[in-house]
């Protein structure tokens, strides 16, 4: 096939944004950050690299957009009135991110949400704080407390539990080995369940 055909054949490709997130977090997920790069992802798209960057700038801002996507799978529940019950509700969503998008997780975990899509959703948990008659204050606390115990969570189930690895050898250090025992897939739900309403039990019962 000439270079001419193939040019004729790559330029046919239908690209939008959405296409191109949606195969970027798919590329990511098989082959890890390390291996994604914009000509990677224009050879998956069967497109010229100079066709994507007429939707995004860089690969920055595809991950900006993914994260996007990725927040905007989180909903609220407007018939959830009780505060900690909606809490619940977020921080459950948070962590079936982190399940089915165990490679990108560590990038969403720390990449800032300084979109409208990232500044409407810590909003909205802000917003659930206030119900709970929390001064601004309190509110920001518990926000950014809530965060970093959803991240290392998350960041734990992305890796697939591998401290649970009963082939490690803790003769040394029989406690260790007696507790590791709880460390599985089985237990990891009951330790979120007990950890966020140890949590939110606190939070919501300071005002």
């Amino acid at each position: 096939m000439s270079n001419q055909t193939e040019n004729q054949k790559k330029s046919k490709v239908n690209l939008s944004k959405d296409l191109i997130i949606q195969t970027a977090l798919g590329m990511i997920e098989e082959q890890g950050i390390e291996g994604f790069s914009l000509r990677k992802l224009a050879q998956k798209l069967n497109c010229e690299a100079m066709s994507i960057y007429y939707h995004m700038k860089n690969k920055e801002q595809i991950l900006d957009q993914i994260v996007d996507f990725l927040i905007s799978k989180i909903m609220f529940q407007n018939l959830i009135e009780d505060p900690k019950e909606q809490l619940i509700h977020i921080a459950k969503q948070w962590r079936t991110l982190a399940k089915e998008y165990p490679k990108f997780f560590p990038i969403l975990a720390v990449h800032p949400l300084n979109t409208d899509i990232g500044y409407k959703f810590l909003n909205s948990i802000l917003l659930v704080f206030k119900n709970a008659n929390l001064a601004v204050k309190d509110a920001s606390y518990f926000l950014r407390i809530l965060n970093y115990y959803l991240i290392g969570m998350g960041i734990d189930e992305a890796k697939g539990y591998q401290l649970a690895n009963h082939s490690l050898k803790l003769d040394a250090y029989p406690l260790l080995d007696d507790a590791k025992s709880y460390w599985t897939e089985k237990d990891q739900e009951k330790i979120f369940e007990l950890g966020l309403n140890m949590l939110l039990a606190n939070m919501l019962h300071m005002n």
